[in-house]
């Protein structure tokens, strides 16, 4: 399997896509997830109506020097139920023809939360809204081709319509009736909801287009590196592989972005100068992130240069 990772990982510590790119030099990852979570804000060069397609033209010659290449997205992660909603599609639709440029043929859409819908009654509606969603994407994934990815996550609060297992991921595909649609699986997320992932995994199926692998200790969605939390590593390998994802697809994504991560103030009396972790901090985790990928893939014979 490719090991790839998150450009996320550098973001806050670089300020452009090509600065993250660059960025993974020396650290062995060669495979990338091109985040646009952060891309969509006021001002933001991405939702411009001028040179918005710069960032990403320029992050992909830096990749192209490095001989590295980028191997699935991340779409903004605004919210269509909770944020202006022209102004969610427009950014995903930017994300899907940059994903395009980039010869990226999937990205991760969330499909969005929201309290207002509580289980059994609120489900057809909370499908429905999603479904609106992607609908307004559909043009966008036919044009270049490109998956788009529902992922699971966890209930805002207990009885909320939400996308946490393999059930309700697949009813939700059935409902939406597209062969551009399909999953990522975030093991993070299900470590917090159902530690015994293993056959959520298998029962995915071939609407397994990617994974989120990434580490908690079951109560918040950190985003670490595995063996650093809970996540049962092996339950996910064994999923993986009986899936057919590992033949099917062959690409182990980390999203450990908090791997390392601003401290925080304990005591607000006190100056804050050491609570954020420097560059040089952030690329050595990442670097043994990358070899922690590297044993497990090894461990299963799955490890491609």
């Amino acid at each position: 399997m490719k090991l790839s990772t998150t450009t996320a990982d550098f973001r806050g510590y670089f300020e452009t896509p090509a600065e993250w790119v660059r960025a993974y030099e020396g650290t062995g990852f060669r495979h990338l997830d091109y985040s646009f979570y952060k891309a969509n804000y006021p001002d933001s060069p991405f939702m411009s109506d001028k040179d918005w397609m710069k960032e990403v033209i320029d992050a992909a010659t830096a990749a192209e020097k490095l001989g590295y290449d980028f191997v699935q997205a991340h779409s903004p992660g605004n919210d269509p139920f909770r944020d202006d909603f022209d102004t969610v599609v427009k950014g995903n639709i930017r994300s899907i023809e940059a994903c395009s440029y980039l010869g990226i043929d999937k990205i991760v859409v969330h499909s969005g939360r929201s309290d207002r819908f509580v289980m059994p009654d609120g489900k057809k509606k909370y499908f429905d809204g999603i479904k609106r969603f992607y609908e307004a994407l559909y043009p966008a994934m036919e044009k270049y081709n490109v998956f788009v990815l529902a992922e699971n996550y966890t209930p805002a609060k207990e009885g909320v319509c939400s996308l946490y297992n393999s059930d309700n991921l697949l009813e939700l595909l059935d409902y939406c009736n597209h062969p551009l649609l399909g999953i990522c699986w975030d093991v993070g997320h299900a470590n917090m909801i159902n530690p015994a992932q293993y056959n959520d995994i298998v029962n995915l199926g071939d609407k397994l287009k990617a994974v989120h692998i990434q580490d908690n200790m079951g109560q918040h969605d950190d985003h670490i590196c595995p063996y650093m939390g809970t996540l049962d590593i092996d339950a996910v390998m064994c999923g993986l592989k009986d899936n057919g994802f590992v033949d099917r697809n062959g690409v182990f994504t980390f999203e450990c972005d908090d791997i390392v991560s601003f401290a925080g103030r304990r005591n607000h009396s006190m100056p804050s100068i050491a609570a954020e972790p420097t560059a040089e901090v952030k690329k050595a985790a990442v670097t043994m992130m990358y070899e922690v990928g590297k044993a497990i893939l090894t461990k299963y014979g799955l490890f491609e240069d």
